[in-house]
């Protein structure tokens, strides 16, 4: 994904018993001890990361042995799939039982089961890339449903709404619901719910989105890197972005970039210093382009335009850092980790600021108005950028004074 929505404040996780000191009579297995694995499993995949996840560690908070855990699920990756498929068929089931042509009631389903289930669907879609190209297609098709749901009940309320705007719109107000499972707030849930429906109200009585300008020719250029460790930065980031940050070697590193093995530490002396490294220039991309956008803006609303079409240019970028920045931040040391968050957290804080409205309501917003870009633009709807740029200033808007 992108930029972190958390505030770094640790999730709460429920108490778990402390271990007898004797080893318990047998007792029968319990009948829902396999949706118990992948309910633990889709918390810590959307928590950790597919990468930081073990076997050994699910069983173990699910209170089963390593054993136990095989027997029902073969892999890590079936496991992974099987939890992403296991959130959308069950929010697909609450939505079976509410009325398909009401959006709000759509949209308020949702907001409850994603502050139910701590739900954080979206995220999964990065991790569908450690699934078979089968399952992937099942996992994504999965979410996509879901979306679909929100889209088809637009479309029934607005009949005037064209198909590609109501899948953008689908997509947008999915990524909202679930946005309080990407960072911890102070907001009590009432409140919380009366906010994301006001952001609901917006965009389903947003206008009929922009148009993309013309297509301009891309031009090409044979020119390439003299610094050798740019252009093992720049292959490590696409790799990381492809594959992960724990699947790639430093090997595949240096023969994505032409340099040999031999040169590689010469540039660096591990695969976490190239990951701290790409993370450092992705948050100094951020802030460099929030202070080009403040410094050339006339008033708020353009001020927050020019914020907003900033960070949407650096997470489509293909060339980005940006879109490193959430998925492998956990890979770092802690004392970088620490450092990382501290520079998105003052981010996101500038964005509160510009507000002119510092209070929790206005930094929900901003976290679910930086989510909805982070998502949007992940599953392949870049090509509407003007669409999620306006999407963005509007829901900005309600926060402004």
């Amino acid at each position: 994904m992108t930029i972190d929505t958390s505030d770094g404040t640790p999730a709460a996780s429920p108490d778990r018993p402390a271990a007898p000191k004797t080893t318990p009579k047998k007792t029968l297995r319990p009948r829902n001890r396999k949706a118990q694995i992948i309910t633990e499993a889709r918390e810590q995949f959307g928590r950790s990361g597919y990468h930081n996840v073990s076997m050994e560690g699910i069983a173990s908070a699910v209170g089963i042995t390593a054993g136990a855990l095989y027997r029902h699920f073969p892999n890590k990756q079936e496991l992974l799939a099987q939890a992403m498929l296991d959130g959308s068929s069950s929010i697909l089931a609450i939505l079976d039982e509410v009325d398909r042509t009401d959006s709000k009631v759509v949209f308020t389903a949702l907001v409850r089961y994603g502050l139910d289930n701590n739900f954080r669907s979206l995220l999964f879609d990065q991790e569908a890339r450690n699934l078979t190209p089968e399952r992937r297609t099942e996992a994504r098709a999965g979410v996509r449903e879901v979306t679909s749901r929100v889209a088809a009940a637009l479309r029934h309320e607005r009949p005037d709404l064209s198909v590609p705007d109501s899948v953008v719109l689908g997509w947008a107000l999915t990524s909202i619901a679930f946005s309080p499972a990407r960072h911890r707030t102070t907001l009590p849930r009432k409140r919380f719910e009366a906010l994301l429906a006001r952001l609901f109200d917006v965009v389903r009585t947003a206008p009929a989105l922009p148009e993309e300008p013309a297509a301009q020719p891309q031009p090409t250029s044979n020119f390439s890197h003299t610094s050798r460790r740019e252009s093992l930065m720049g292959a490590a980031i696409t790799l990381f972005d492809q594959r992960g940050y724990r699947s790639v070697t430093m090997d595949d590193i240096g023969s994505a970039a032409g340099v040999p093995s031999s040169s590689i530490y010469t540039h660096f002396g591990s695969k976490a210093e190239v990951l701290q490294a790409i993370l450092a220039r992705g948050n100094e991309t951020l802030r460099l382009g929030l202070v080009q956008a403040l410094r050339n803006a006339d008033s708020r609303e353009d001020a927050i335009a020019r914020v907003v079409h900033s960070y949407t240019n650096s997470v489509i970028s293909p060339d980005s850092a940006i879109a490193i920045l959430i998925e492998e931040t956990a890979n770092l040391p802690e004392e970088a980790q620490a450092s990382t968050h501290i520079a998105q957290r003052e981010y996101i804080d500038e964005w509160v600021h510009l507000l002119g409205n510092e209070t929790a309501d206005a930094r929900a917003t901003v976290l679910a108005t930086i989510s909805m870009i982070n998502d949007l633009t992940r599953v392949r709807l870049e090509s509407r950028q003007c669409a999620i740029e306006d999407l963005a200033v509007r829901i900005l808007a309600t926060q402004t004074v």
